[in-house]
């Protein structure tokens, strides 16, 4: 990232979230004393979702980027995305609108990381094990135990030739990805631009379903330009700052094992 950062190019960050129906600031006030309670009345439960999708860069949101959507009622908002609707999204919202040569960045969700001729596994059936070998050229011997075809597809299956449905995406427009670390999502801004949005929807919510789509798409356009330059470069700088770490105790490592292996070597002697 310090390299792309330094190389001049677009880097765009995108991720997902949600926003609840009834979602609202955590704490309010009210008068337990009156007859009608004061303040904010919040209705139980969450109520309906929407899913938002979106990207932006240290110039702000994506122009044409924004995909909002209701969720069905069944849990973890993850579950609503999955690669079909991501790849869509990311084809036909994403690449036009973004400079050429961008540096896209995305965590690591499954639906991110599709893989191009994805090989069987032991989930799959044998029927669908034959065709993926015989696609690769291989004579498959008839009465070969599953067991025995999944050997044959290891043997087959190269780690440096996994290819990813976003990467070559990108990597067709003349874009490249770069997914964050697992659990680092500290390192995309749009997390901080994300709070700045549930805080506009929270301080403003009706807790009508009707009136939350439109909401949510007025927090997004609330965002300036400054906030994102604000949160890019506070996230540039944590992993500044967590890179330098990681040289200090990498030189730390190396001279602890430099200085037992020769500690080892004197008592040998």
């Amino acid at each position: 990232m310090k390299k792309h950062v330094n190389s001049g190019k677009d880097i765009v960050y995108l991720d997902e979230t949600w926003v609840n129906q009834n979602y609202t600031v955590s704490k309010c006030w009210t008068d337990i004393t009156s007859e009608q309670a004061v303040g904010v009345k919040v209705p139980t439960g969450r109520g309906g979702r929407l899913i938002i999708l979106h990207a932006g860069t240290k110039d702000g949101f994506v122009p044409g980027a924004d995909l909002i959507f209701m969720a069905k009622n069944d849990g973890d908002y993850h579950n609503q995305m999955n690669a079909d609707t991501f790849e869509k999204w990311f084809q036909h919202q994403l690449l036009p609108n973004i400079l050429p040569s961008s540096i896209i960045v995305m965590d690591n969700a499954s639906y991110h990381s599709m893989k191009i001729d994805k090989p069987p596994t032991a989930a799959s059936n044998k029927a669908t094990i034959i065709e993926w070998l015989q696609k690769k050229g291989v004579q498959v011997h008839e009465g070969l135990l599953k067991v025995q075809l999944l050997h044959l597809v290891s043997q087959y299956t190269s780690n440096t030739d996994v290819n990813y449905v976003i990467d070559k995406m990108a990597s067709d427009h003349g874009h490249r990805v770069v997914q964050l670390p697992p659990y680092h999502c500290q390192y995309n801004p749009i997390e901080l631009i994300w709070a700045q949005v549930k805080e506009y929807v929270s301080k403003r919510n009706t807790f009508k379903i009707a009136d939350l789509k439109p909401l949510t798409h007025e927090a997004i356009n609330c965002i300036t330009k400054e906030n994102w330059r604000i949160a890019v470069t506070h996230a540039e700088k944590i992993q500044a700052d967590d890179a330098r770490r990681d040289v200090v105790v990498d030189k730390f490592v190396d001279s602890f094992i430099i200085s037992l292996t020769s500690s080892d070597k004197e008592c040998s002697e």
